[in-house]
């Protein structure tokens, strides 16, 4: 449990530290949208990172200190198009708004973005139209190798049991099904929040996707949002295990004594999955043996 709240409770500082700060200052408008959005804006994780978004705000220097952020916007008509650069999981987003970058530890780059689109071009689209365009972005994400994503302490529940995970949490655990027509308006109509959720990974890279309807029309037609944050493993992972009561600072370690934090944390991510997975068996749900989790070593370290 402590894993947890830690991991979600410095997702939720990150992000509500980020938006107070983004308040106190201008944004950087994007004022190019004209002349440069018909080709995608590369975004690179790391330090090329700040280079990227130096040179799409107009060539203004970044900010390389701790705790950084800057942020891209997007106005209709002229929505952006963003090219996530990951190597054979390089992800292009159409329809952005906006895009906002994290930086945690100068030196180590961009660590987190995080970006808001629209599902389809068109503020409102009929069911069927929502519909393809979501059939649209899971071949996009398939197509890109983004596997399904488990933290080691949680409960790896089977794809058998996808849907009816996904009813009762809002997370689908098996990306590589594409609900038919029907399942996609039942589930989106009756999960809660009108939002459904998945965790993925690719080439060191963590994506929280999220696909929701924010609002229906009296004539029947739908309004959809997709929000991506994208951490890096290596920002996760020394994160979730970074301590300030005890002391534990991944960042300042050698390269000994991270392997042992590292090696430490394996153990109890084990024993604290062990638990959960009694938990839900308990309700019936089934477990993946097949899973393995992805080798993350060397981004940590």
């Amino acid at each position: 449990m402590m894993e947890k709240f830690k991991i979600y409770f410095n997702l939720i500082f990150v992000f509500i530290f980020g938006l107070l700060l983004l308040s106190c200052q201008p944004h950087p408008k994007n004022t190019e949208n004209n002349t440069m959005n018909q080709q995608p804006y590369s975004l690179h994780f790391g330090p090329q990172g700040f280079k990227d978004f130096a040179h799409y705000n107009q060539g203004k220097v970044d900010n390389h200190s701790v705790a950084s952020f800057r942020e891209l916007d997007f106005s209709l008509p002229n929505l952006g198009q963003i090219k996530i650069e990951n190597s054979t999981s390089s992800l292009t987003i159409n329809h952005v708004f906006s895009v906002l970058r994290a930086s945690f530890h100068g030196e180590e780059g961009i660590e987190v973005m995080t970006i808001n689109a629209g599902l389809n071009k068109e503020e409102f689209v009929h069911p069927e139209q929502a519909y393809q365009a979501y059939v649209d972005l899971m071949k996009k994400i398939n197509q890109a190798e983004w596997k399904n994503y488990f933290y080691r302490f949680s409960a790896r529940i089977a794809k058998e049991d996808n849907i009816r995970y996904l009813m009762e949490s809002g997370d689908v655990i098996d990306p590589t099904y594409i609900f038919n027509y029907e399942e996609w308006k039942k589930i989106i109509n009756t999960v809660g929040g009108n939002s459904i959720g998945y965790r993925l990974y690719g080439n060191g890279i963590l994506l929280d996707l999220s696909i929701k309807q924010t609002k229906k029309t009296e004539d029947g037609k739908e309004q959809y949002m997709v929000h991506y944050t994208f951490n890096t493993i290596r920002y996760d992972e020394r994160n979730s295990m970074d301590d300030s009561e005890n002391n534990i600072d991944t960042y300042k370690m050698t390269s000994k004594e991270l392997e042992q934090v590292f090696t430490n944390e394996l153990r109890r991510n084990k024993k604290s999955r062990e638990i959960d997975e009694k938990e839900v068996m308990a309700q019936g749900y089934h477990i993946d043996e097949d899973y393995v989790d992805p080798v993350v070593w060397p981004y940590v370290k």
